[in-house]
């Protein structure tokens, strides 16, 4: 797929930035074409294109509560995302990009260099409450997946992340890479000229199709195991043996310290009905060779806390 022609603006002002958005699907809305938006419609987008906004059809106007949650939070999981990922350099997006020919276009929320990928990417921050991150089965919904990827699309960026945090106790972040995928762009892109050409006839433009690009996203690496009917029964008995195993481990180091601290420089002890010996051993240098090893984590999802007032939030392009 030819690259297409793009342009990039400054933002100086809100006003100017809402202005130009106006006139692109912006990658924000572009979910809701294939009706995988969270809470805009295609009956909601339309409004919004036309500038009718009678029955509700404004989304994130500036100031409202939803963007000032989103810009909070956006702030604070780059913070995380910082922390976590020490190599990733993250510099907070300030131009809208677009391709002019299909009035499409948006803003990331951060740009990302990386000492472990080349070029320059894209990282989307989102939130969710532990109840939806829950819903997700620990794969962040197909209208996220078609945003960032959009939004690589109108950048021409050559990676990007998803980010996101949930909004308990201990605030996790999951992170998410969405590569480029030439045949999940050419099905954007073709979706987004169909739409404006029945817009622009005066239609009520259909929904996109959505399974072509879910089986794109799909790539093997996540598998849904929620009706397997073992894994609910044996999962609680590992992290009880595994608890075991840890309080066992630090017991242990705890006696060995004892025994070691009253034998003291000698080489060897006796104890009722125990010998003891702590001898000096050399041992030869070992060099492992490099190599890639699959390493098995399971934790329960954290859900100690929800915020009963929000589902997802983010910030608008």
């Amino acid at each position: 797929m030819s690259e297409p022609a793009r342009e990039k603006w400054t933002i100086t002002s809100v006003a100017e930035w809402l202005d130009r958005r106006q006139r692109d699907l912006t990658c924000s809305r572009l979910p809701a074409i294939f009706d995988e938006h969270p809470y805009m419609t295609r009956d909601s987008l339309a409004e919004v294109m036309r500038g009718d906004t009678s029955s509700g059809g404004s989304v994130n106007p500036p100031g409202n509560a939803s963007m000032r949650r989103g810009r909070i939070f956006e702030a604070a999981v780059a913070s995380a995302a910082a922390e976590e990922k020490p190599e990733w350099q993250l510099t907070k997006a300030n131009t809208y990009h677009s391709i002019p020919s299909l009035r499409f276009g948006g803003t990331p929320d951060y740009w990302l260099t990386s000492t472990e990928q080349p070029g320059r990417g894209i990282l989307e921050i989102k939130t969710a409450r532990p109840s939806v991150w829950e819903k997700w089965h620990g794969r962040p919904p197909l209208g996220y997946l078609i945003q960032c990827l959009g939004l690589q699309v109108v950048t021409g960026a050559a990676w990007g992340w998803l980010a996101v945090m949930v909004m308990s106790d201990s605030f996790p972040v999951h992170y998410f890479s969405v590569p480029r995928h030439p045949e999940a762009e050419r099905r954007i892109l073709d979706a987004v000229a169909k739409w404006w050409a029945a817009f622009d006839a005066g239609e009520h433009p259909a929904a996109m199709p959505s399974a072509e690009l879910e089986a794109a996203f799909d790539d093997g690496s996540h598998v849904d195991l929620s009706d397997d009917n073992l894994l609910p029964l044996i999962l609680p008995e590992r992290a009880e043996l595994k608890a075991q195993v840890s309080a066992a481990k630090k017991r242990l180091e705890d006696i060995d310290y004892e025994i070691k601290n009253r034998v003291g420089p000698a080489r060897t002890a006796w104890c009722q009905g125990w010998n003891i010996s702590f001898a000096m051993q050399h041992r030869r240098e070992t060099v492992l060779p490099t190599r890639d090893i699959r390493v098995l984590r399971v934790r329960p999802v954290d859900d100690a806390a929800i915020l009963d007032d929000m589902e997802t939030t983010d910030a608008a392009e």
